[in-house]
């Protein structure tokens, strides 16, 4: 028996097994899977079927393109997609109000693979959400790996995982990029690892930005600059909350930030992180002096044992 289809939704609702069903978007929803598991009654995914369930696409960018802007669309990314990327924007969330949510986890994690270092996707469209996908670096120095274009503006990183395929050798040199000019974005509950690559940093703030929001994330690496950072321009009304830093690991701390907002007047909250680096004093672990800090706990030895406190308690000596 096939799956049964209601593409107008039921007038006064739905239970199935006693259980309420909420319509979770008004748009349409896709479906992309080039992995060999396919559904019963299904056939392999390609770009000329038509985005069901039962016939899927093969590409996340031909399935953006069959999107309608702000309708509500939902793409669902099926367990073990893997796809290989290798130009600039090969992939590009260009179209506003799209959802792109993987369902595989662990080892059957929806996946890209860069494998080129000047491939990149691109956010390119304004109320994108991109939750629990995989984005892995598979050759040395991949310039960035989601590039967040100038004046794009809230949206959603939420529940990815940004890793290499060969530790000290692969990496994003900036996992996210924040071009120019983005406003209200979260960034949460991803995780980051680049071993002892020659990242930079995991989050880049290229130029201003403004409530952004990067909370409950893991990001671990040998970073440069510093596992967050920012350049030259301000940004603003900065949200760092919770999150695990570690520059470098136990036998090789980095000696470089943890934060770094290299703008003098950023603004914004920086509260309740675990930065582990190895610098002369805690403070150095945050570079961001125009803004609040409150409970940031600071540890130079990944075993625990090493100097440590709190950054921003009213306590702090130095």
């Amino acid at each position: 028996m096939g799956i049964s289809s209601y593409p107008n939704g039921w007038k006064g609702g739905v239970v199935v097994k006693g259980v309420p069903l909420e319509i979770p978007n008004p748009g349409k929803v896709f479906w992309v899977n080039n992995s060999g598991v396919i559904p019963q009654g299904g056939i392999g995914g390609s770009d000329s079927n038509d985005g069901t369930y039962l016939r899927p696409f093969s590409t996340i960018d031909a399935t953006i393109g069959k999107c309608t802007a702000n309708r509500g669309d939902v793409i669902y990314v099926m367990p073990g997609h893997s796809e290989t990327i290798t130009t600039d924007s090969e992939v590009d969330f260009d179209v506003a109000g799209v959802r792109c949510i993987g369902l595989g986890h662990g080892g059957a994690m929806a996946q890209i693979n860069f494998n080129a270092t000047a491939a990149t996707v691109a956010v390119g469209a304004d109320d994108v959400v991109i939750q629990n996908m995989r984005f892995t670096a598979d050759v040395s120095a991949v310039v960035d790996g989601i590039v967040v274009e100038d004046g794009v503006d809230d949206g959603v990183i939420r529940d990815c995982v940004f890793d290499v395929v060969l530790a000290a050798t692969d990496e994003f040199v900036d996992s996210i990029s924040f071009v120019n000019d983005n406003s209200r974005w979260l960034v949460e509950g991803c995780t980051f690892d680049m071993a002892l690559g020659g990242a930079a940093s995991a989050v880049h703030m290229d130029a201003d930005t403004d409530k952004l929001t990067i909370r409950g994330n893991v990001m671990r690496g040998d970073y440069s600059v510093a596992n967050i950072t920012g350049d030259t321009t301000l940004s603003t009304n900065l949200d760092i909350d919770s999150n695990l830093l570690e520059n470098g690991d136990g036998s090789n701390l980095g000696a470089q930030p943890c934060i770094d907002l290299v703008g003098i007047n950023s603004t914004g909250t920086i509260r309740n992180n675990y930065l582990v680096c190895n610098l002369t004093t805690k403070a150095a672990s945050i570079v961001a002096a125009q803004c609040l800090l409150f409970e940031n706990y600071y540890n130079e030895d990944i075993s625990g044992s090493g100097t440590g406190g709190i950054i921003g308690a009213a306590s702090a000596d130095d």
